[in-house]
């Protein structure tokens, strides 16, 4: 399977009342009726949402402000992705959705890239995305500039997942997950579509509801285990790029595991 991670900011000028509707329901529709050109899968979106709670993770740091949400699209292959994304109907579909972005998305900040998963933890309920009451945390992580691809990528998955993994209960989470660049991409969307250099990977934390995630950063064991995980995070991101949110997860549709896309 390959997943596609893109960062979504909203049209300046544009409020999030005016925003969310158009990209789930306008956009979302959209990407639907073109899913079997396009050789989609998958497509979820993640909406934004504001937790005061959200300011323990970046309190005192030089974060960049939030985005507005994150799309989330699957192919079952390289070879589909090519076959469809080169076919006329996927060309005039990606024509038509990439004009549709513009009327709703800051596309001078838009930035994606193919994505690797590594699932350091899952104690999810299993659920499919979005169906359940579970909230998530989406962080955009740059790589420290004196660093290689591969000491960042070594020391996220290493030192920095056993430290998730340490402090998992306290943080109350039931989910974790690193998205790392694919180094065997064979398309560098960003160079594509003109969009800004994606960052060096993102991490998705989930939580069994918006309830567990409140009362969890709130308790003195999450804020100290934060203090530790944004200590080691010095040691191989840049902050001064980081940018995080708590989202909902919004599916549009799944046919993975289908006879067919409909």
């Amino acid at each position: 399977m390959i997943k596609m991670l893109c960062q979504v900011p909203r049209k300046q000028g544009m409020s999030e009342a005016e925003f969310y509707p158009r990209y789930l329901h306008g956009h979302g529709d959209l990407v639907r009726n073109h899913a079997q050109a396009m050789g989609f899968l998958r497509y979820i979106q993640a909406h934004r949402i504001d937790l005061p709670e959200i300011a323990h993770f970046s309190a005192g740091r030089p974060w960049r402000s939030p985005l507005d949400g994150q799309s989330e699209l699957w192919w079952e292959s390289w070879e589909r992705m090519e076959s469809a994304l080169g076919s006329p109907e996927g060309i005039d579909a990606s024509a038509l959705l990439e004009t549709d972005e513009q009327a709703f998305t800051d596309t001078s900040n838009v930035s994606g890239f193919i994505a690797l998963e590594d699932v350091i933890l899952d104690q999810s309920d299993g659920l499919p995305p979005g169906s359940g009451p579970a909230v998530k945390m989406v962080i955009d992580i740059w790589k420290r500039p004196d660093l290689c691809k591969a000491e960042f990528s070594g020391h996220w998955r290493t030192k920095h997942a056993d430290l998730i993994r340490q402090h998992a209960t306290a943080l109350g989470i039931s989910k974790y997950v690193q998205n790392h660049g694919d180094p065997e991409a064979k398309f560098d969307f960003a160079d594509l579509r003109g969009w800004r250099p994606a960052p060096s990977g993102v991490t998705e934390m989930w939580w069994p509801s918006m309830g567990a995630m409140r009362q969890a950063l709130a308790s003195p064991e999450a804020i100290s285990a934060v203090a530790a995980i944004r200590q080691d995070e010095d040691g191989f991101t840049d902050p001064a790029l980081t940018r995080a949110f708590a989202a909902k997860e919004r599916s549009i549709f799944d046919y993975i595991g289908a006879t067919s896309v409909v």
